[in-house]
């Protein structure tokens, strides 16, 4: 049942999300989309808005969350480089939270079809794959890795039975550690040499097929040890109280 509030709160995500899909279309039309993928060409883009950058580059990077073309690490190392550490840390992780959000909802508004046509049925199925209502710690540790496709991670969560507050902890929980890294690169406080980039591309993947590949039974593991633990200390609370109840008063 679609009440009045259900309908405001879907038509203000339709809205938001049509005015990034018109600009990416702009973007695109005018040539200016492959600038996304070059650090220098971004940032020429961001300051020929004055002072009006900052808001750009938090609609910039809410974007990148819902359309795949453009990179989140660039946007953030962007951000880095113009705005200083603080600044570009605090506006990207805010407008990845509400880029998130949005991508999430939309998927539990209108279903897999959407995200079928957004991401295509392949990268769907493969991430639907590892998030079932039972393997939540895969997309816990698939936005705690870097170079995955946030995008299609919260749009393909939203099919499944992960509830909004569990997705939104997720995204508060993990997604700020990977842009205080790129944050802290693109202000220059970090250096990264090139076979550094090699081992993190070697962890990334190793730890990407681990939680792929086990990440269900980890959690169903988790999940059984957890719920024997509260089964035995409630089975000894009712043990201990039917043995009060038993002895003979005085």
């Amino acid at each position: 049942m679609w009440d009045g509030k259900r309908i405001a709160s879907l038509g203000i995500i339709v809205v938001v999300v049509a005015a990034l899909i018109a600009g990416f279309l702009t973007l695109r039309a005018t040539g200016r989309l492959h600038m996304f993928s070059s650090p220098d060409a971004m940032r020429a883009w961001v300051a020929g808005f004055g002072a009006a950058g900052p808001a750009v580059f938090f609609a910039a990077q809410v974007g990148q969350v819902i359309v795949s073309p453009i990179p989140g690490s660039v946007t953030t190392l962007v951000g880095g480089m113009m705005f200083g550490f603080w600044p570009a840390f605090g506006l990207s992780t805010a407008a990845v939270l509400v880029g998130s959000l949005l991508a999430f909802g939309l998927a539990r508004a209108f279903g897999r079809p959407l995200v079928v046509r957004l991401v295509g049925p392949r990268l769907t199925e493969r991430y639907l794959g590892a998030m079932t209502s039972r393997a939540r710690i895969a997309l816990l540790l698939m936005f705690l890795l870097p170079f995955f496709p946030d995008d299609v991670l919260s749009l393909v969560a939203g099919l499944t039975g992960i509830s909004w507050l569990f997705f939104l902890a997720a995204v508060v929980c993990t997604r700020p550690w990977g842009l205080l890294f790129s944050s802290l690169v693109g202000a220059g406080l970090l250096q990264v040499p090139v076979w550094g980039w090699g081992l993190i591309a070697i962890g990334t993947a190793a730890l990407a097929g681990a939680s792929l590949k086990w990440g269900g039974a980890i959690e169903k593991r988790v999940y059984t040890r957890l719920s024997g633990t509260k089964r035995s200390d409630r089975d000894a609370v009712n043990g201990a109280a039917r043995s009060d109840a038993s002895e003979p008063d005085a």
